[in-house]
């Protein structure tokens, strides 16, 4: 059984990489594109698997080539896919993620339709409830039933609210660790307001450890040991941050199971997240557990993996005809 599960709406994206975003009736060079799977929980339950953690996941892909993908790319990561399950409702969500290097920014085109969910009466509880860590990031019948069943195990439920949206908060009470972006702290609370107050307010509904991540500033946080606030880590290039978050609260799980403080899990997810950084989309550039504490102990990076990696994703799109 996996230490972690993660309740996820498997995502395909299509990453392109231009030096500038193109103005209306104007073009741009690709400099690099890359097929590679996405999702908020998919990818953090990724990062414990590169990291040496067992990990699962929940939920449905459509009956396409992109899901049959997505069973393909969970297992080339370690992920565990026994419930993961294919269904004919909807097609496989699809992702267009344009990234320039001038801004370091990603602009999304995404398909309407949200995907198909996981239903409550279709929880395998008792496969939720022998792991350890419940990764979230969204709030639904199911994912509620969910978190009450971890929760009363004694385990742990971690909630990625990468937007703010107000049906996120009604999750605050079946949550433990909950990690927000830097657009949810400016969108709910505003871009003055004190952050250490804002992690205390949710707080006081339910999590022990709310840390709200802040891209080039780093994150800042309160947890069962107080509060605390960490610069971001310093690297030479950054070449596209999609995937930057989910990376964050999937090591910080790894941390957690090695029982460190939250400051040292927090530090560990940040590395994480700068080394996530060096290549295109949320899964090339995941990096092994050694990797990361190398980075932690020298500062320097061994990036010696990548190359492999970077070609496995730029063919991926041709291996899709073939699956």
């Amino acid at each position: 059984m996996p230490q972690v599960v993660a309740i996820c709406t498997p995502v395909t994206d299509h990453m392109v990489l231009v030096e500038e975003m193109p103005q209306p009736n104007q073009g741009a060079k690709i400099l690099a594109q890359s097929w590679q799977c996405g999702g908020n929980a998919a990818t953090a339950a990724v990062t414990c698997a590169r990291q040496g953690m067992s990990a699962g996941v929940i939920g449905f892909v459509g009956n396409d080539a992109n899901g049959r993908a997505q069973y393909v790319d969970f297992a080339y990561n370690g992920v565990e896919t026994t419930h993961l399950y294919t269904t004919d409702e909807e097609k496989t969500l699809y992702t267009i993620c344009l990234c320039d290097l001038k801004t370091k920014g990603r602009s999304f085109i995404s398909e309407k339709k949200p995907g198909r969910q996981i239903r409550e009466a279709e929880l395998d509880l008792d496969y939720i409830r022998s792991a350890r860590y419940l990764f979230l990031d969204v709030n639904t019948p199911a994912t509620c039933a969910a978190a009450k069943a971890m929760r009363e195990k004694g385990g742990e439920v971690i909630y990625d609210a990468s937007l703010y949206r107000p049906e996120h908060e009604q999750m605050l009470p079946y949550i433990t660790i909950y990690i927000a972006s830097e657009f949810y702290y400016r969108d709910r609370y505003g871009a003055q307001a004190d952050i250490f107050h804002c992690c205390q307010d949710m707080r006081r509904q339910g999590p022990h450890t709310v840390i709200f991540t802040l891209g080039e500033r780093g994150c800042a946080g309160i947890g069962p040991e107080g509060s605390f606030a960490l610069p971001a880590c310093t690297v030479d290039r950054v070449v596209d941050t999609t995937g930057c978050g989910d990376t964050f609260h999937g090591a910080f799980v790894v941390g957690k199971a090695q029982e460190w403080s939250t400051i040292q899990c927090a530090q560990w997810a940040a590395a994480s997240a700068a080394i996530k950084c060096q290549a295109l989309g949320g899964r090339a550039a995941q990096a092994d557990f050694d990797t990361v504490a190398r980075y932690m102990q020298t500062g320097q990076m061994d990036l010696s993996f990548l190359p492999q990696r970077i070609a496995h994703y730029a063919q991926q799109r041709l291996s899709l005809e073939e699956i």
